[in-house]
């Protein structure tokens, strides 16, 4: 072989080639795994067979803790719930999206799933969240936190006290 041939050594390539092994393909790699991470996160994957059946459950956890109870679940930590929701930015005694979303941030939750609890707490749909929907959403939040589903509909059991109508919750 003639060396002297080939192109001489260029060290701009070298610290290009460099920088891209350890910076950029890194952070490429971390990209891959938090895009199947998103797909189990969504709010919609299920783990199922086993051990994981209905009946193999214990009832009364996850989302439907509290069915069939005198009082609303979600009033155990309410006082919790109110001590932040009172030190949030508040519009005619409500949150907006805005303010809750920097504490429902918290979670470390995907946007999507933070998404879908708003929805459900908001269950006036005004786009603002009183201390009862608020603490609803903290709690949604705790509830998919322990790994649990959160339901597409709001269940009769987690409405809000004041937003209940004359039907019987324990339907």
């Amino acid at each position: 072989f003639d060396f002297s041939k080939f192109n001489s050594l260029d060290q701009k390539m070298l610290d290009k080639v460099d920088k891209m092994l350890a910076e950029d393909i890194p952070r490429l790699m971390n990209l891959i795994p938090h895009e199947e991470r998103e797909k189990t996160l969504d709010g919609k994957s299920k783990v199922v067979g086993g051990v994981f059946t209905k009946d193999a459950l214990p009832v009364g956890t996850g989302i439907n803790e509290g069915i069939g109870e005198a009082g609303w679940v979600v009033d155990r930590e309410k006082q919790k719930y109110d001590e932040i929701f009172n030190n949030l930015e508040q519009s005619g005694g409500k949150v907006t999206g805005r303010s809750a979303k920097e504490e429902m941030m918290k979670s470390n939750l995907p946007n999507k799933v933070l998404g879908k609890i708003w929805k459900l707490a908001d269950t006036d749909s005004d786009g603002m969240l009183d201390n009862e929907e608020f603490a609803l959403a903290m709690h949604l939040i705790k509830v998919k936190v322990a790994g649990n589903e959160i339901p597409d509909d709001l269940p009769k059991h987690l409405i809000p006290p004041s937003k209940r109508s004359g039907a019987s919750v324990f339907e």
